[in-house]
């Protein structure tokens, strides 16, 4: 046996991948799932969404063909100011596909709306129930549409029954009616009958003919004889103002006077229309003095589901760490209580060592009782240095001498399969020392 071959080479701890590798799967799957929700998530400005034009499966020409075949007509409108002018006629329904993307000032004119036009919005949001200053809120989201039954006397939901459009959840202080665990909730809006539909999915081509949202769809437009569909998917100019004579008068108008508009939820913007969409809210300015920041916090900035994943993170970690700390300290000694067999006291104390996974205490064992018996061998005190040792043991041996000095005195093995070849290297080195020559005698 050669001095090279004596230590076999130290292997790489592969330790850290235990840590690693469950957080890694985790936030694998969340990636995924985060993506596949973006990808499957249909974008309100897309032209297809809930387009009565478009065949797509995003799109809504299905029902628009099953409103027609009732005798309904269906209006379409590119702009907010038309379909205001004409739902405003009376004996229509004003159907918005996307009311997120209304400027404030047109969401703040559906309370204008005649008794006889009632308006159907689609999934609207909190920010958008604020800015047209309806009395609704919402108390839930989930991740995808799923069944319900519907709860309620509302006709159009008593007729199409079990229905896919339990997603979005909303509250009111005095509702009309709550259908589909509040998915679908009817309310009076300064007289004016506003239905939020809390999920698209009745309205798609490619979910209207699943359970009754055909049924729910139709009976949600199809209260007066023409629809006033509202095809936005884009941000869109406010109302204009107008000077003194030209604007229009009516209790919808599509502009604002400067010198007298119809209602003071309607703040005048700017002459040419071209504000952003969201004036700030009616009542008393911000205390500017007061040093209070009416801007969005840091917690405003993410939803609600990633501040849950990272709370479920933070419990799995705290988890992990305390399943991987059941051993609290290091192990005591104790007296053996009786005497027992030597090599069942060398196996228990190696079951005990190799269940406390205290590597560093069995390799000190070993190496004690290598440098008694090789400080023996060698005639040296039994309290020889290192400085003292090693040389000793290279010279009786010839193996190298760092290799020698990291079995006696290296670093803690970090693994089993470490501390089996220190043991291995430990035994070679005491049996190169111990050895006797061929026809030489030891007295």
């Amino acid at each position: 046996m050669t001095a090279a071959t004596v230590l076999p080479p130290r292997r790489r701890s592969r330790r850290w991948l235990r840590l690693v590798v469950p957080y890694a799967v985790v936030a694998l799957v969340l990636l995924v799932t985060v993506l596949a929700y973006v990808i499957e998530e249909p974008d309100d400005e897309d032209p297809e969404y809930l387009s009565p034009a478009s065949s797509a499966d995003i799109g809504s020409s299905e029902l628009a063909r099953q409103l027609r075949q009732r005798g309904i007509q269906v209006e379409r409108h590119k702009r907010t100011a038309d379909a205001l002018r004409s739902a405003h006629r009376g004996d229509a329904t004003l159907f918005v596909p996307t009311p997120d993307l209304l400027h404030t000032l047109y969401l703040r004119m559906l309370k204008l709306m005649p008794e006889s036009t009632p308006v159907v919005l689609v999934r609207p949001d909190d920010g958008t129930l604020g800015r047209g200053l309806l009395d609704a809120r919402v108390t839930g989201n989930r991740w995808a549409s799923t069944t319900a039954l519907p709860g309620c006397g509302y006709r159009p939901a008593v007729d199409a029954g079990r229905a896919g459009v339990r997603r979005t959840a909303y509250e009111a202080a005095a509702p009309l009616d709550r259908c589909y665990q509040d998915s679908v909730l009817r309310m009076s809006h300064s007289g004016t009958a506003v239905t939020l539909v809390g999920s698209a999915d009745p309205f798609r081509n490619d979910r209207i003919g699943e359970h009754g949202n055909a049924r729910l769809a139709v009976g949600l437009l199809s209260g007066a004889p023409r629809v006033v569909w509202l095809d936005l998917h884009g941000e869109e100019p406010g109302p204009r103002v107008l000077e003194g004579t030209g604007f229009d008068p009516s209790p919808a108008p599509a502009d604002l006077g400067r010198d007298g508009t119809p209602d003071p939820d309607f703040p005048v913007p700017d002459p040419e229309g071209t504000d952003e969409g969201s004036p700030p809210e009616l009542g008393d300015p911000p205390d500017e003095a007061s040093g209070e920041d009416s801007g969005p916090s840091t917690f405003d900035l993410f939803p609600a589901t990633a501040w849950t994943v990272l709370a479920l993170i933070a419990v799995a970690a705290v988890l992990a760490a305390a399943a991987r700390a059941r051993r609290l300290g290091a192990p005591v000694p104790e007296p053996l209580p009786v005497l027992v067999p030597t090599t069942e006291t060398v196996t228990g104390r190696g079951r005990l060592y190799q269940r406390s996974r205290d590597r560093g205490a069995a390799l000190a064992v070993l190496r004690r009782a290598t440098r008694d018996r090789i400080t023996h061998a060698l005639d040296l005190p039994p309290d020889a240095e290192r400085d003292t040792l090693v040389p000793a043991i290279v010279a009786q041996t010839g193996f190298d001498s760092d290799q020698v000095d990291t079995a006696l005195f290296g670093p803690d093995p970090e693994n089993d399969d470490d501390l089996v070849h220190l043991a291995a290297a430990l035994e070679i080195i005491v049996d190169a020392v111990t050895r006797i020559p061929e026809g030489e005698s030891r007295d």
